[in-house]
């Protein structure tokens, strides 16, 4: 048959969108495990913005489609390919499982305790931080240290940016209590 059926009551729910310097967007997926049906997923969200654009009468912008892998992941476990002829999908990976998780946490440690200005990269590494960790339970005790440690800082304003920061990166691994606590600091 050459009808295709478009019956959609769905809703795409990108991760994050973003709009980079050079002018084009990045959409940034974050996934804890490898399936290689989540392109099928990928493909959606790109034709989902490409038709958001030409819905606004706009010129779609170069998409860039990475996909950032937690530390359960490591890169021989996936394929950033996905070639079913006519469409060629390429995903930019990263994988938390590379970074040295305890070096970053003793160095955001102790710039904490100093009462030290972060950088910006210094920043992300503390909000992905508890991302890094392998396991569901690594991973909540990493989000209580980062919470402990957040508390300490003096910035007000920096506290609230990675309090919140790691409430939306840590969307899809926070326990509830946890959650609840962290936005009830973030309120005080």
């Amino acid at each position: 048959p050459t009808n295709i059926p478009t019956v959609k009551a769905n809703e795409l729910r990108l991760d994050n969108l973003f709009e980079l310097a050079d002018g084009s967007m990045a959409l940034v997926d974050y996934e804890s495990d490898y399936d290689k049906n989540d392109k099928i997923k990928y493909l959606n969200y790109l034709t989902g913005v490409a038709n958001r654009y030409q819905k606004e009468k706009k010129d779609c912008p170069h998409l860039r489609m990475v996909v950032i892998y937690t530390g359960d992941i490591s890169r021989g476990q996936v394929s950033g390919e996905y070639n079913i002829g006519a469409v060629k999908l390429h995903t930019e990976t990263a994988f938390l499982s590379e970074l040295d998780s305890d070096g970053i946490m003793e160095r955001l440690g102790g710039k904490v305790e100093r009462n030290e200005m972060l950088t910006d990269e210094e920043l992300m590494e503390f909000i992905i931080l508890p991302l890094t960790c392998k396991g569901n339970e690594e991973k909540q005790a990493c989000i209580r240290r980062c919470f402990e440690m957040a508390k300490l800082l003096e910035d007000a304003d920096m506290q609230r940016f990675l309090l919140s920061g790691m409430l939306v990166f840590a969307d899809k691994v926070i326990n509830a209590e946890d959650s609840k606590q962290i936005k009830e600091w973030i309120m005080m």
